[in-house]
């Protein structure tokens, strides 16, 4: 594993706990599965900048699309 997914890594544990402190909110679930596929793209061998966008536009979307039915 590359220095990079272990910060994505990190950062999902982070968001999750984040999340376990205030579960009924949803405050940062989108963040933690964006960091999640952010993880895994690192770990494919894919470029910071690459690992960045899919975090924000995978955060993003589940955040428009999700927010409504919470």
């Amino acid at each position: 594993m590359n220095w990079a997914a272990i910060g994505w890594l990190v950062l999902m544990v982070v968001f999750l706990i984040v999340e376990g402190a205030c579960p009924f909110h949803l405050v940062s679930i989108w963040f933690t599965v964006g960091a999640l596929v952010a993880m895994i793209a690192a770990a494919l061998g894919a470029q910071l900048w690459l690992q960045i966008v899919l975090f924000v536009v995978v955060s993003g979307a589940l955040l428009v699309c999700l927010w409504p039915f919470t």
